[in-house]
C-alpha cells in the first residue's frame, strides 16, 4: 500500500534534513511558510520547532539561527532540556499531559504555553499548581480530538465550548488563547482542520468580546502545515522536517531478579510507554 501525500512528504523532508544542517532546514521551513502565507494573503503563523528526542546541541543550532518557540511532547524531556537552554526560549508543551505530571512543568519559568489541555481536571490542576510568583498567566489551548481516533487525546468537538468556558470562568492563572488539534495521520483531506475551525467559530459566536485578537488555531505538522495554513492555522508544529527523523531508544529488557547485576538497563519510563503511540504523531 502506498503512503498518502502528507506522510510521504514528511518522510522525504526528514530524510533531506539528514543531509543538511538544522539551521538550513529551519530556514527552508520558514521560507515555505512565508511563501504560503503570501499566497493566502495572511500573516505567517507562529512556528514551533518540535525537538522530541533530539539533543540540546541541535536545539541550540536552531536557537542560534533565530528560533525561539520550541515544543516538547514528553514532560521528562522538557524538564531536562529547559535548564540547559537560554532563558529566552519560549517552551510549548504539546504532548498528552497527565495530572500527576503537571507539577513538573509548572515550575519552568519560561513555559510559554500548554497546547494540550484536554479536560477540566488538567485545567484545574494547572491553575492550582502554577506558582504565585509567576509573572504572567500561562497561555493554554484546548486540545480537540477532531479525528475521532482513540489513540489521540482531546475533548470531543461537542465538548469544546464547555471546556473553554470552564477555563475562562474558573482558571484565573490561565489565559485561554486558542484551540489545538492533531490531524489524522496520512490524511490528505482538510476535514480535521475544518472541524477545529468550526469549534473556533462556535466559541467566537458566544465570546467574541473576550477574544479581541481572535482565537488561535494550532494545527499542522511537517507533512501538512501548508494545508493547515490554508484553513486558518496560526501556529504550526514542525519537528522532523527541521531536526530529522526521531530516534527512539530500543526497548529495554525486563527487569532482572534482585540478585542479578544491578547495572542492567532499566525499563523505559512508564510515561513514554503509555504515550508513545499517541505522541508519535504530534508535530511530525
Amino acid at each position: 500500500m502506498s503512503l498518502s501525500a502528507p506522510t510521504t512528504a514528511a518522510a522525504a523532508a526528514a530524510a533531506a534534513v539528514a543531509k543538511t544542517s538544522v539551521a538550513e532546514a529551519l530556514s527552508a521551513v520558514k521560507t515555505k511558510i512565508q511563501a504560503s502565507a503570501e499566497r493566502l494573503g495572511r500573516p505567517a503563523p507562529r512556528l514551533v520547532a518540535v525537538s522530541k528526542t533530539k539533543p540540546v546541541s541541535m536545539l541550540m543550532e536552531a536557537f542560534e539561527a533565530g528560533q525561539r518557540h520550541f515544543g516538547e511532547n514528553y514532560v521528562q524531556e522538557l524538564v531536562e532540556k529547559a535548564p540547559n537552554m537560554p532563558r529566552y526560549v519560549k517552551w510549548h508543551f504539546i504532548g498528552n499531559l497527565q495530572s500527576n505530571k503537571v507539577k513538573h512543568i509548572v515550575s519552568i519559568p519560561n513555559l510559554y504555553m500548554v497546547e494540550s489541555v484536554h479536560s477540566v481536571k488538567i485545567a484545574n490542576t494547572l491553575n492550582r499548581l502554577l506558582p504565585d510568583t509567576r509573572e504572567e498567566k500561562l497561555r493554554v489551548m484546548v486540545q480537540v480530538n477532531t479525528s475521532g481516533e482513540e489513540s489521540k487525546s482531546g475533548v470531543e468537538p461537542s465538548g469544546c465550548l464547555e471546556l473553554v468556558e470552564h477555563v475562562m470562568a474558573n482558571c484565573t492563572k490561565l489565559e485561554l488563547v486558542g484551540l489545538m488539534t492533531i490531524g489524522r495521520l496520512g490524511d490528505v483531506s482538510p476535514e480535521c482542520f475544518q472541524l477545529l475551525a468550526k469549534c473556533r467559530d462556535d466559541v467566537m459566536e458566544k465570546h467574541a468580546t473576550s477574544f479581541q485578537d481572535g482565537l488561535e488555531l494550532s494545527m499542522g505538522m511537517s507533512g501538512d502545515f501548508e494545508l493547515a495554513m490554508a484553513h486558518g492555522s496560526t501556529n504550526v508544529r514542525v519537528g522532523s522536517t527541521i531536526f530529522g527523523a526521531r530516534s527512539y531508544p530500543a526497548k529495554a529488557a525486563p527487569a532482572p531478579p534482585a540478585s542479578a547485576d544491578a547495572s542492567a538497563v532499566p525499563t523505559p519510563p512508564a510515561e513514554e510507554q503509555q504515550q508513545k503511540e499517541q505522541e508519535s504523531t504530534n508535530s511530525k
